[in-house]
């Protein structure tokens, strides 16, 4: 017969004081929905021995190996592709002169007055502080923005423009910023602006090729530059370089 007080003595502990703790299999006996009886037994010796290995594999932490890293060379020329387009089309621009384009051939001087004083700004920077062969790449960066956005000139001023180029090319070749011989800082200060990361992050939108990112290769001694995905904007010792990369990673997918 049922011990009511037995019953009742049960149904006011908690669950966890119901059960001895003998072990992780635990019984619970219930009576008409009611419970009467509870305990726990060691379960490796049980029948449910297997459950509890499954719980276990599944609980236990699983070391996930990182795919090994791409070998060098190939790290180089995925890179490549992302700093200045294709292969070809970097090795094209290294074999052949790049002609420094006259903008007032192209543009109207009333109309395109902000485009022309802009050029005039970027001329007057690069012979102040950026590296000569800076001229064309500087060039092809403001016909390009011009082409793809001719409005932006009504929402920059001219200073403002020269700085978005001036930051885009100088990033693309490493010539300005930390690692490169002029700081942002003066960029700015000759042109008389402030933010030059802002003004450049506007012009890079319209010029950057899309593409995935590559992560700079570290073991090739690869340059730090910013990747446009764009050949005119790089000047001719830049290209040597990469085009010298190119080759050595080459080399090395064919030993």
């Amino acid at each position: 017969m049922l011990d009511h007080r037995y019953y009742e003595d049960m149904l006011w502990r908690e669950p966890r004081e119901r059960l001895d703790d003998q072990g992780r299999l635990s019984h619970l006996v219930f009576v008409d929905g009611r419970l009467v009886d509870a305990w726990s037994e060691q379960v490796e010796t049980s029948s449910y021995a297997d459950v509890a290995r499954r719980h276990d594999e599944d609980a236990r932490t699983r070391v996930v190996q990182s795919p090994p890293p791409l070998p060098r060379h190939v790290q180089a020329l995925h890179w490549l592709d992302c700093i200045a387009g294709s292969r070809e089309e970097l090795l094209a621009m290294t074999t052949s002169p790049v002609a420094l384009p006259r903008l007032r051939d192209h543009l109207d001087p009333v109309a395109d007055e902000a485009w022309l004083v802009a050029d005039e700004l970027l001329t007057d920077l690069r012979e102040a502080l950026l590296p000569a062969d800076l001229a064309a790449p500087l060039r092809e960066c403001l016909l390009l923005v011009r082409e793809r956005l001719p409005e932006l000139a009504e929402r920059m001023t001219p200073p403002r423009l020269a700085a978005g180029v001036a930051w885009v090319v100088g990033k693309a070749n490493a010539a300005i910023g930390p690692e490169g011989p002029v700081t942002q800082v003066r960029i700015a200060d000759h042109l008389g602006t402030t933010s030059l990361n802002a003004c450049g992050t506007q012009v890079l939108g319209h010029v950057r090729r899309l593409g995935w990112v590559s992560a700079r290769p570290w073991a090739s001694n690869a340059p730090a530059l910013t990747a446009v995905g764009r050949v005119e904007l790089l000047s001719a010792s830049v290209r040597r370089d990469l085009v010298d990369l190119r080759d050595r990673s080459i080399a090395e997918e064919g030993v």
